[in-house]
């Protein structure tokens, strides 16, 4: 059995610098490869979202150099290539959906694949969205792979974002480089805190957006990236969730490399961990968080959905019920984390109910390890780092199945939380 073993802490104490912000990257890797002049990217985090990113880039034809934490793309994609274009999007769901949008830049044959997870997930809103433009789409039942084709044939197309903003994302980033305006019309938009860093770094690199209270957007087409550009990518706030709570759990956290003013939606993590009674300040433009008390909370994370794991531990920590919304944003990641956290949890003696939006974790206090025990990540990269923190304040070891899982988006976790 591949397990990682976590020992158990009886506090936390120290100061890890966060890593590179997974979301960031890839839009800007693959704004990057849409740029006619040279990019730089700088404190890039290697994880396998990123990785798999540069890989489709460079299968679009870009040139670049890579070293421990920057990307220097000598070279964008190449569109004037006649062959039938293909792309491996491995696990990543932004990359998969936001790269699917690039065929629209081309009229050859373009075919989508992934591995893993991936391959199991809806694209039902990316196919119906290329097919507004005008594009044929075969799939497997709304799945990976996509085989797409044909000639851009309307300007003006309507989508659904109630699953996902990160197809809408690419449709975005891809628009300003049609020969024709585009004007896109949303229903019922998901994560638009996502969609304001699209919009942030397509200004950063020059290209403009706009929109109407984020039901439409209008996009003006033949624009381009007419300077060399150096990006560097700012902390993730999604990695830094899972540290934030094992402070607000078990001791005292400082951490490095977070943007306070992000427009990252899991910044809402600190109005959380405040919510539950954690001491939250700055210094200077360094993260402290101190435990205090820990408090039963309501959260309402449709915004934030990647927030449920950390969030789900807190709530078990706590001494009563917590109450956390926007359980339907759940279903379609690498695992169904509604589920995956009840069963998880039952482990530790933590009763989850799941009432159709809504989740009500039914905390404990400090739930207790009374032997060894392992948990199932479901190869799932943000319930191998939160049932990590289930080592905090317990006596026996514990244990994490297909602990790999955070590569995805966090390599260096394990290394970082087994030293603090």
């Amino acid at each position: 059995m591949n397990t990682q073993r976590i020992q158990p802490k009886s506090k936390v104490d120290g100061e890890i610098a966060v890593p590179s912000s997974k979301s960031y990257a890839q839009r800007a890797i693959a704004l990057a490869g849409l740029n006619k002049n040279s990019t730089r990217i700088k404190h890039l985090t290697s994880s396998s979202d990123v990785i798999a990113a540069k890989a489709v880039i460079e299968e679009l034809g870009a040139k670049f150099v890579s070293s421990e934490n920057e990307i220097i793309l000598s070279k964008g994609i190449d569109f004037n290539q006649n062959n039938e274009l293909s792309i491996n999007c491995h696990e990543s769901g932004l990359s998969t959906r936001l790269f699917s949008a690039f065929s629209l830049l081309f009229p050859q044959n373009f075919q989508v694949y992934g591995s893993g997870s991936i391959q199991q997930r809806t694209m039902e809103m990316v196919i119906s969205g290329l097919e507004e433009f005008g594009k044929k789409v075969s799939s497997k039942n709304s799945k990976l792979p996509l085989d797409i084709s044909g000639e851009i044939q309307n300007q003006m197309v309507e989508i659904d974002g109630s699953i996902s903003s990160q197809f809408l994302t690419g449709l975005l980033i891809t628009s300003p480089f049609l020969v024709q305006d585009t004007h896109i019309k949303v229903h019922n938009l998901k994560s638009i805190p996502y969609v304001d860093m699209t919009i942030e770094l397509m200004e950063s690199f020059g290209l403009k957006v706009a929109h109407n209270n984020y039901e439409n957007f209008y996009i003006k087409g033949n624009q381009s990236i007419a300077n060399q550009i150096e990006y560097t990518v700012e902390g993730d706030w999604s990695a830094a969730s899972f540290h934030i709570v094992a402070a607000a759990i078990g001791g005292k956290m400082e951490l490095t490399g977070l943007m306070q003013n992000s427009l990252q939606g899991d910044r809402a993590i600190l109005d959380a961990v405040k919510t539950a009674g954690a001491n939250v300040f700055w210094k200077e433009d360094r993260l402290n968080i101190e435990q205090n008390e820990i408090l039963p909370f309501t959260f309402d994370a449709t915004e934030c959905p990647d927030l449920f794991p950390p969030l789900v531990v807190l709530a078990a920590f706590a001494n009563g019920k917590s109450t956390m919304k926007g359980v339907r944003r759940l279903e379609h990641k690498e695992s169904n984390r509604g589920i995956t956290l009840q069963k998880e949890l039952a482990k530790v003696g933590v009763v989850i109910d799941l009432n159709d939006d809504e989740m009500i974790i039914h905390g404990k206090g400090r739930p207790e390890i009374q032997e060894e025990l392992v948990f199932s990540s479901y190869n799932d990269h943000r319930i191998a780092m939160a049932m990590s923190l289930f080592s905090i304040g317990n006596k026996n070891d514990l244990y994490i199945e297909n602990p790999l899982a955070i590569e995805k988006s966090y390599p260096d976790f394990y290394n970082d939380f087994l030293t603090i």
